[in-house]
């Protein structure tokens, strides 16, 4: 298994939270920008966390720009799903996507391809789920098997459109963009330096709004049940 970050996503979190017990989203967001601006890479994903929190909590763009330090069009500017190529987040070498698995590369050309087959103009969040039955072996797919989840399950809750122009490249969704932020974000909160099929999971369940989070959710899974399942997994398994 590759060596653990010294400092992972979730142990910051924890001392944002510990800084301020009872303190709003707002706040909280505030600590993290503070904490941010001594680290490197976490950082991004360290305040896009509490942006998340405090837009979920009602706050306003205003008021989370306020809370950062800027304008609200910046903390929007800056919160936004970058654009993504599929086809260079499989290629790419010495960016964050270069630590995707061979088996979460996989995943990934499986949702492109399952989109095009379902005549989707866009890669979603339902796609990359279904993609991840592409590797059986995986550790999301023996964990959704394991909870009864099967492929033909999900297959039968995605739509298919038969006469609709796919693009050659299919891009990602909204949702789709956020997800692959939420996987990046799931393998640092737990303090891996690699991305496999167990954190592609938990980030279409971390995106939360998306058809694939809504799918499993009506087979009843969820975050944090799978959170439990792949750290207790990873703490005997060789990562994937």
């Amino acid at each position: 298994m590759p060596e653990n970050n010294p400092v992972s996503l979730d142990q910051l979190i924890r001392t944002v939270h510990a800084l301020h017990p009872e303190g709003s989203a707002l706040e909280h967001l505030g600590d993290a920008v503070a904490i941010a601006s001594h680290l490197g890479e976490t950082a991004d994903h360290l305040v896009g966390h509490f942006v998340d929190q405090a837009r979920r909590s009602g706050a306003t763009w205003t008021s989370i720009g306020e809370s950062m330090g800027m304008t609200k069009q910046a903390a929007q500017q800056r919160s936004a799903p970058p654009s993504i190529d599929p086809a260079a987040l499989i290629e790419a070498s010495g960016s964050p996507y270069s630590r995707f698995t061979p088996r979460a590369r996989s995943v990934v050309v499986a949702a492109q391809e399952e989109a095009r087959a379902a005549g989707s103009p866009v890669i979603d969040t339902d796609h990359v789920l279904l993609g991840l039955f592409r590797e059986p072996e995986g550790i999301a797919a023996r964990l959704l098997v394991g909870r009864g989840v099967t492929e033909a399950a999900v297959r039968m809750r995605i739509p298919v459109a038969d006469d609709t122009d796919v693009p050659e490249l299919v891009p990602f969704s909204t949702a789709g963009k956020k997800t692959i932020e939420m996987i990046l974000r799931e393998a640092l909160r737990l303090g891996h330096n690699y991305v496999g099929t167990e954190h592609v999971l938990l980030g279409v369940l971390a995106e939360g709004t998306g058809p694939g989070a809504t799918i499993l959710a009506e087979l009843g899974v969820d975050h944090a049940q799978i959170d439990v399942a792949v750290r207790e997994i990873l703490s005997t398994y060789t990562a994937e």
